[in-house]
């Protein structure tokens, strides 16, 4: 990033030469090229693209060219109280209600292959970075039953195939079997494995050393997924590296437009067409796994074709023809997007790691033995950050 800003810096500086004034000597105002919103000069525009660093990784306006930082902005852009008309007519009549995609004609509509339909031909490349879905269910501890304890843990692989599914003794007393949620009962949990036990299955299956670890992927640190899977990590009491975490209630195109992240149950609503932890219903951390594996496979399918063909549009437009009484100059952000694409490549800088960047992630990054204290084995205690609610995935 710190390239980005460098070369972003750079094109501001020799773009204050293009910023036309007006009649008058006040100066005209410059445009983003790729948000679209309006800066008073050279020096903001950089400002803002050194802030935001917009890439193909964005959420794109199809019908616009228009970029946004997750997938609920560009909802509200195309469907929302208050849209774009014309994009809102464009979405209304050729759009995909998985992921905003608009298109010319119903053919095209009905050709496309949404990265959220997943379909027989979604497997993973061999060089693709090994992944595993954790969800867990938790019960209360503590004197209130406000603290969390492990009482259920799932695991899936990439193609949503079960690795580990079962109930678990927390070894401390529970005060709260949160039944209607979890579904746990003191005669279940009692006959349950301890904790330890699953800790240590848990453990072998992220660091590739599990019976039902693929060939190919034995000794390799598998990445994470999971929604908030922080607080799955906090109760099994197990350290995994950030960089190796794929939280779908983190991930910068998940998040809502305030930046807070979805209920698991609302991304698997709005992106795959299914409804899950309906109310009265006791949750299932095998369904909340798959449909997290399903989120991050979904997102790492993403091709950023309409952010490309955009670029393209944008570039081979330039320069354009601006009247006299105009009040904004779209010229000059075009030209800060042309010299940072030539000079760094805007197209692949990102303020986020795009999940897209996991394909072939194997093959860029050969495999190598984890260290024995890959995973912390701190002394273990309850949980006590975790929302009021049962499962991580909630």
């Amino acid at each position: 990033m710190g390239a980005a800003t460098t070369t972003a810096a750079e094109a501001a500086h020799c773009l204050e030469v293009l910023s036309v004034r007006e009649d008058g000597g006040r100066r005209r105002k410059v445009s983003c090229a790729c948000c679209h919103k309006i800066f008073p000069d050279a020096r903001a525009l950089e400002a803002h693209w050194t802030l935001v660093q917009h890439s193909e990784h964005d959420a794109v306006c199809a019908a616009c060219g228009r970029h946004f930082p997750s997938f609920d902005t560009l909802r509200q852009h195309v469907m929302g109280k208050l849209p774009k008309a014309s994009c809102a007519v464009a979405y209304a009549a050729h759009g995909c209600d998985r992921c905003y995609e608009i298109f010319d004609d119903a053919e095209s509509a009905a050709s496309h292959e949404c990265v959220f339909r997943a379909t027989a031909d979604d497997a993973d490349d061999d060089g693709d970075a090994p992944c595993v879905a954790l969800d867990c269910e938790f019960v209360g501890v503590g004197e209130t039953g406000e603290e969390h304890a492990c009482a259920r843990v799932c695991i899936v692989d990439s193609k949503g195939k079960v690795l580990l599914n079962t109930w678990v003794n927390p070894g401390v007393e529970v005060t709260d079997y949160r039944e209607t949620l979890t579904g746990a009962k003191p005669e279940i949990l009692e006959r349950a494995p301890p904790l330890e036990h699953v800790r240590g299955k848990v453990i072998n299956i992220l660091i590739g050393k599990a019976p039902t670890t693929r060939e190919r992927h034995v000794g390799v640190r598998h990445l994470l997924v999971g929604h908030s899977v922080e607080h799955d990590l906090e109760v099994l009491n197990i350290t995994w590296k950030k960089g190796l975490q794929r939280d779908t209630a983190q991930f910068p195109l998940y998040l809502r437009h305030t930046h807070l992240p979805f209920k698991l149950r609302t991304l698997v609503e709005e992106h795959l067409g299914e409804r899950i932890q309906e109310k009265g219903e006791i949750h299932d951390p095998e369904v909340d796994a798959r449909c997290a594996m399903r989120l991050y496979q979904s997102a790492k399918r993403r091709d950023h074709r309409i952010a490309k063909l955009w670029f393209d549009r944008t570039l081979s437009s330039h320069p354009v023809d601006v009247p006299s009484d105009a009040t904004s100059d779209p010229n000059t952000g075009v030209e800060l997007l042309r010299r940072t694409i030539e000079q760094d490549g805007a197209t692949r800088t990102t303020r986020f790691y795009c999940w897209c960047q996991d394909r072939g992630a194997l093959i860029r990054s050969p495999p190598s033995p984890p260290p024995a204290d890959v995973c912390s084995s701190a002394k273990r205690k309850p949980a006590k950050h975790k929302p009021a609610a049962s499962s991580s995935s909630s």
